[in-house]
Order: C-alpha cells, then structure tokens, then sequence
C-alpha cells in the first residue's frame, strides 16, 4: 500500500497543534511544585518570647513527658522556671535540642525541634533567660 505524503503533511502539522495547544493547558500550582516546609521561618515570631507565654508551654508540650518532676528521665526535671533554668545555665538545654556533639539528642526517640522553636528559645536565653 502506497505511502499517501500528501495526507501524512497535512496530519502531522494538524497532530502537532493539538499536542502543543493539549500540552500547554497544563496547570501548575506553585504550593504544590514547591511546598513550604511547616515551618520555614517566614512566620515565625520571636518578638516576645516570653517564659510563661512561649517558653514554657513549648517545653511542656515537648520535653515534661520524660522530663517532669514526677518521672524526670535521666534525673533532668525540665517542670517550673528553676528547673529550666539549670538546664539553661549549664549549657544542657541547647546542647540537647540543638542535637550538638557530646549531648544526647532530644526530645529521644522524636523529631527535633523546628527552627522557629529553636530560634524562640535562643532569643529568650539571649533575653537573659527571664522568668516573664
């Protein structure tokens, strides 16, 4: 059967339109290409990182489950202002939850803290470490 050129260079032009037009209605959401990490630091506010308001209830939340007065794992009680600040002075709370060499990694068995968690409490130590 002979080949017809005549329609094959009429199709093939006509088949390219329609894969470009077809293609080109492809619609990218920018949140989906490129997810923000949960927290990239672009909302994060330290203005008032105080203890009572920020501090401590992020301690609570992440760090009294093992480290209460009741159970204080590894003998470290992280429950009320005095108890954190001991941790503070000593270099073990930030050692820890920044996951730096010579400290054990906390919280155990977890993620580590955000970004922003860390930057709020290094901006209340840099504060000094007010109970506010």
């Amino acid at each position: 059967m002979p080949v017809n050129f005549k329609t094959l260079f009429i199709s093939l032009p006509g088949f390219i339109v329609l894969s470009v037009f077809f293609s080109g209605c492809y619609y990218d959401v920018e949140q989906e290409l490129y997810p923000k990490p949960i927290d990239s630091g672009m909302n994060c506010d330290t203005s008032n990182a105080s203890f009572s308001t920020k501090i401590y209830p992020l301690i609570q939340s992440k760090c009294n489950n093992c480290h209460s007065t009741s159970i204080s794992s590894g003998g470290i009680s992280l429950e009320g202002y005095a108890n954190v600040l001991v941790s503070e002075q000593n270099g073990k709370l930030m050692g820890t939850i920044n996951h730096n060499a010579g400290f054990s990694p906390m919280p155990q068995g977890g993620a580590k803290l955000t970004d922003c968690e860390i930057a709020l409490l290094t901006t209340w130590i840099n504060a000094g470490a007010l109970n506010n």
